[in-house]
Protein backbone atom coordinates (compact mmCIF):
# COMPACT_ATOMS: atom_id res chain seq x y z
CA UNK A 1 0.00 0.00 0.00
CA UNK A 2 3.18 2.67 0.76
CA UNK A 3 3.68 1.88 -3.06
CA UNK A 4 0.61 2.88 -4.02
CA UNK A 5 0.72 5.87 -1.90
CA UNK A 6 4.10 7.14 -3.29
CA UNK A 7 2.45 6.57 -6.89
CA UNK A 8 -0.65 8.97 -6.24
CA UNK A 9 1.68 11.25 -4.42
CA UNK A 10 4.03 11.70 -7.53
CA UNK A 11 1.09 12.12 -9.89
CA UNK A 12 -0.23 14.79 -8.10
CA UNK A 13 2.88 16.85 -7.46
CA UNK A 14 2.41 18.51 -10.95
CA UNK A 15 -0.69 19.87 -10.44
CA UNK A 16 -1.04 23.77 -9.30
CA UNK A 17 2.90 23.34 -8.27
CA UNK A 18 3.38 26.79 -9.75
CA UNK A 19 0.33 28.23 -7.58
CA UNK A 20 1.44 26.63 -4.42
CA UNK A 21 4.98 27.82 -4.53
CA UNK A 22 3.53 31.33 -4.87
CA UNK A 23 2.49 31.81 -1.56
CA UNK A 24 4.91 28.95 0.22
CA UNK A 25 7.49 31.76 -0.62
CA UNK A 26 6.55 34.17 1.99
CA UNK A 27 7.81 31.28 4.88
CA UNK A 28 11.24 31.17 2.71
CA UNK A 29 13.04 32.83 5.50
CA UNK A 30 11.85 30.34 8.55
CA UNK A 31 13.53 26.99 9.04
CA UNK A 32 12.35 24.06 6.90
CA UNK A 33 10.08 21.47 8.98
CA UNK A 34 9.67 18.48 7.66
CA UNK A 35 6.67 16.96 4.70
CA UNK A 36 3.90 15.26 5.24
CA UNK A 37 1.89 13.29 3.04
CA UNK A 38 -1.47 13.06 3.15
CA UNK A 39 -4.36 10.95 1.04
CA UNK A 40 -7.78 11.09 1.49
CA UNK A 41 -10.10 8.48 0.59
CA UNK A 42 -13.90 8.83 0.02
CA UNK A 43 -15.47 5.41 0.77
CA UNK A 44 -18.32 4.26 -1.47
CA UNK A 45 -21.35 4.16 0.16
CA UNK A 46 -21.94 0.94 2.20
CA UNK A 47 -18.46 -0.19 1.92
CA UNK A 48 -16.89 1.22 5.42
CA UNK A 49 -16.44 -1.85 6.72
CA UNK A 50 -15.02 -3.48 3.68
CA UNK A 51 -12.57 -0.67 3.56
CA UNK A 52 -11.30 -0.70 7.73
CA UNK A 53 -10.73 -4.68 7.01
CA UNK A 54 -9.07 -4.47 3.53
CA UNK A 55 -6.81 -2.07 5.73
CA UNK A 56 -6.07 -4.25 8.69
CA UNK A 57 -5.25 -7.46 6.60
CA UNK A 58 -3.03 -4.28 4.33
CA UNK A 59 -0.99 -3.73 7.82
CA UNK A 60 -0.83 -7.20 9.39
CA UNK A 61 0.85 -8.22 5.97
CA UNK A 62 3.38 -5.41 6.47
CA UNK A 63 3.92 -5.58 9.93
CA UNK A 64 4.76 -9.75 9.73
CA UNK A 65 6.94 -8.21 6.39
CA UNK A 66 9.06 -6.52 8.88
CA UNK A 67 8.18 -2.96 7.38
CA UNK A 68 9.80 -0.14 8.86
CA UNK A 69 6.84 2.48 7.31
CA UNK A 70 5.10 4.56 9.60
CA UNK A 71 1.54 5.84 9.15
CA UNK A 72 -1.68 7.75 10.82
CA UNK A 73 -4.92 6.67 9.68
CA UNK A 74 -7.87 9.61 11.11
CA UNK A 75 -12.10 9.91 10.38
CA UNK A 76 -13.13 12.50 9.40
CA UNK A 77 -16.55 13.48 11.57
CA UNK A 78 -18.23 15.97 9.48
CA UNK A 79 -18.97 16.41 6.13
CA UNK A 80 -20.21 14.73 2.90
CA UNK A 81 -19.29 11.38 2.62
CA UNK A 82 -17.55 8.77 4.78
CA UNK A 83 -13.90 9.99 4.69
CA UNK A 84 -10.64 8.64 5.91
CA UNK A 85 -7.36 10.42 5.85
CA UNK A 86 -3.72 8.70 5.87
CA UNK A 87 -0.89 10.47 6.92
CA UNK A 88 2.78 9.60 6.60
CA UNK A 89 5.96 11.87 7.95
CA UNK A 90 8.90 12.42 5.46
CA UNK A 91 12.04 14.03 6.50
CA UNK A 92 12.73 15.29 2.53
CA UNK A 93 11.68 14.78 -0.96
CA UNK A 94 14.46 12.25 -1.36
CA UNK A 95 12.43 9.57 0.37
CA UNK A 96 10.13 9.11 -2.78
CA UNK A 97 12.86 7.61 -4.34
CA UNK A 98 13.69 4.79 -1.69
CA UNK A 99 11.46 1.72 -2.70
CA UNK A 100 9.78 -0.65 -0.18
CA UNK A 101 10.10 -3.76 -1.17
CA UNK A 102 7.94 -4.81 1.51
CA UNK A 103 4.99 -2.55 0.18
CA UNK A 104 5.37 -4.45 -2.90
CA UNK A 105 5.11 -7.61 -1.28
CA UNK A 106 1.61 -6.42 0.48
CA UNK A 107 0.70 -4.96 -3.16
CA UNK A 108 -2.07 -7.71 -4.03
CA UNK A 109 -4.05 -7.29 -0.73
CA UNK A 110 -4.15 -3.20 -1.94
CA UNK A 111 -5.85 -3.93 -5.25
CA UNK A 112 -8.29 -6.37 -4.17
CA UNK A 113 -9.29 -5.54 -0.54
CA UNK A 114 -8.50 -1.73 -0.26
CA UNK A 115 -8.89 0.03 -3.60
CA UNK A 116 -12.67 -1.23 -5.03
CA UNK A 117 -14.20 0.17 -1.77
CA UNK A 118 -12.94 3.50 -2.43
CA UNK A 119 -14.66 5.64 -4.70
CA UNK A 120 -12.17 8.54 -4.47
CA UNK A 121 -8.70 9.45 -3.38
CA UNK A 122 -6.64 12.25 -3.75
CA UNK A 123 -2.98 12.57 -2.40
CA UNK A 124 -1.08 16.07 -1.54
CA UNK A 125 2.39 16.85 0.12
CA UNK A 126 2.43 19.59 2.68
CA UNK A 127 5.49 20.93 5.27
CA UNK A 128 5.23 21.82 8.83
CA UNK A 129 5.81 25.56 9.85
CA UNK A 130 7.89 24.97 12.74
CA UNK A 131 8.56 28.71 13.50
CA UNK A 132 4.35 29.24 14.25
CA UNK A 133 4.03 25.45 15.96
CA UNK A 134 4.21 23.59 19.04
CA UNK A 135 7.77 21.67 19.33
CA UNK A 136 6.49 18.48 20.55
CA UNK A 137 4.25 15.65 18.10
CA UNK A 138 1.25 15.03 19.62
CA UNK A 139 -0.26 11.66 20.28
CA UNK A 140 -3.70 12.81 20.79
CA UNK A 141 -6.42 10.88 19.31
CA UNK A 142 -8.80 13.85 18.16
CA UNK A 143 -7.72 16.03 15.60
CA UNK A 144 -9.23 19.97 15.06
CA UNK A 145 -8.28 20.71 11.97
CA UNK A 146 -9.03 24.66 9.83
CA UNK A 147 -8.10 24.92 5.77
CA UNK A 148 -7.43 28.41 4.59
CA UNK A 149 -7.36 29.13 0.53
CA UNK A 150 -5.90 32.42 0.03
CA UNK A 151 -6.82 35.16 -1.53
CA UNK A 152 -4.56 35.52 -5.12
CA UNK A 153 -4.25 39.57 -4.60
CA UNK A 154 -4.16 39.71 -0.68
CA UNK A 155 -2.77 36.19 -0.20
CA UNK A 156 0.93 37.34 1.14
CA UNK A 157 -0.64 39.16 4.12
CA UNK A 158 -1.38 35.71 5.86
CA UNK A 159 1.34 34.17 6.98
CA UNK A 160 2.82 37.67 8.57
CA UNK A 161 -0.59 37.75 10.34
CA UNK A 162 -0.48 34.23 11.71
CA UNK A 163 3.13 34.84 13.05
CA UNK A 164 2.17 38.18 14.89
CA UNK A 165 -1.07 36.51 16.64
CA UNK A 166 0.60 33.37 17.35
CA UNK A 167 3.71 35.47 18.99
CA UNK A 168 1.19 36.64 21.38
CA UNK A 169 -0.41 33.53 22.20
CA UNK A 170 2.90 31.66 22.58
CA UNK A 171 3.81 34.49 24.97
CA UNK A 172 0.43 34.74 26.71
CA UNK A 173 0.25 30.84 27.21
CA UNK A 174 3.84 29.09 27.22
CA UNK A 175 3.45 27.41 23.63
CA UNK A 176 1.95 27.40 20.53
CA UNK A 177 -1.47 25.77 20.57
CA UNK A 178 -1.21 23.64 17.13
CA UNK A 179 0.74 22.56 13.61
CA UNK A 180 0.33 24.90 10.85
CA UNK A 181 1.16 23.41 7.59
CA UNK A 182 1.59 24.77 4.05
CA UNK A 183 0.94 23.00 1.05
CA UNK A 184 2.99 22.43 -1.50
CA UNK A 185 1.36 20.75 -3.71
CA UNK A 186 -2.52 21.90 -4.60
CA UNK A 187 -5.66 20.78 -6.71
CA UNK A 188 -8.34 23.46 -7.37
CA UNK A 189 -9.82 22.19 -4.36
CA UNK A 190 -6.81 22.04 -2.15
CA UNK A 191 -5.83 25.10 0.68
CA UNK A 192 -3.00 26.89 0.75
CA UNK A 193 -2.46 26.18 4.53
CA UNK A 194 -3.98 24.13 7.27
CA UNK A 195 -4.33 24.05 11.05
CA UNK A 196 -3.93 21.00 13.49
CA UNK A 197 -5.22 20.99 17.13
CA UNK A 198 -4.95 18.30 19.16
CA UNK A 199 -7.01 17.23 21.94
CA UNK A 200 -7.49 14.27 24.47
CA UNK A 201 -10.71 13.37 23.46
CA UNK A 202 -13.72 15.13 22.10
CA UNK A 203 -14.82 16.25 26.22
CA UNK A 204 -11.61 18.25 26.00
CA UNK A 205 -13.31 20.92 23.11
CA UNK A 206 -15.77 21.70 25.86
CA UNK A 207 -12.78 23.63 27.67
CA UNK A 208 -13.30 27.25 27.02
CA UNK A 209 -10.31 29.16 26.35
CA UNK A 210 -9.52 32.93 25.54
CA UNK A 211 -9.93 33.50 21.83
CA UNK A 212 -6.74 34.38 20.12
CA UNK A 213 -7.35 37.84 19.06
CA UNK A 214 -8.72 38.56 22.34
CA UNK A 215 -5.27 37.70 23.41
CA UNK A 216 -3.73 40.11 20.79
CA UNK A 217 -6.03 42.65 21.93
CA UNK A 218 -4.84 42.69 25.31
CA UNK A 219 -1.19 42.86 24.43
CA UNK A 220 -1.44 45.36 21.86
CA UNK A 221 -5.06 46.81 21.83
CA UNK A 222 -7.71 46.91 20.01
CA UNK A 223 -6.63 49.26 16.95
CA UNK A 224 -3.85 46.64 15.87
CA UNK A 225 -5.90 43.73 16.38
CA UNK A 226 -8.90 45.34 14.31
CA UNK A 227 -6.21 46.01 11.48
CA UNK A 228 -4.88 42.53 11.68
CA UNK A 229 -7.85 41.41 11.23
CA UNK A 230 -8.52 43.31 8.53
CA UNK A 231 -5.79 41.46 6.77
CA UNK A 232 -7.10 38.27 7.68
CA UNK A 233 -10.34 39.17 5.97
CA UNK A 234 -8.49 40.32 2.89
CA UNK A 235 -6.34 37.42 2.42
CA UNK A 236 -8.43 34.54 2.89
CA UNK A 237 -11.23 34.03 0.33
CA UNK A 238 -12.49 30.22 1.93
CA UNK A 239 -11.59 28.72 5.28
CA UNK A 240 -13.27 25.75 6.69
CA UNK A 241 -12.88 23.47 9.56
CA UNK A 242 -13.61 19.46 10.57
CA UNK A 243 -12.78 17.41 13.50
CA UNK A 244 -10.75 13.73 12.91
CA UNK A 245 -10.46 11.29 15.04
CA UNK A 246 -7.67 8.78 14.69
CA UNK A 247 -8.75 5.36 13.69
CA UNK A 248 -5.37 3.05 16.10
CA UNK A 249 -6.51 -0.42 14.48
CA UNK A 250 -5.26 0.80 11.02
CA UNK A 251 -2.68 3.04 11.87
CA UNK A 252 1.06 2.28 12.45
CA UNK A 253 2.26 6.23 14.38
CA UNK A 254 5.64 4.31 15.56
CA UNK A 255 7.86 1.51 14.34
Amino acid sequence: MKTLFKSLVKASIVAAMSVAATFYSFAQTEPLGPLMSVTEFTIKPGHDLQFQEGVKAWKECYLSEKGEWTWRMWQRQQGDGNVYVLTSDMQNWAEMDISDSVGKNCAALATSMINPHVEKATNHITRLLPAVSKTSPTENEVISVSFYELSLSHGYLFLPMVREVLASVAKAEGDYRGYWYSWLTMGPESPNYHYVIPFKNFAEMDIVKDGVWDIYEKEHGKAKRDSLQTNFRLSVKNTWLYQYKLNTDMSRPIK
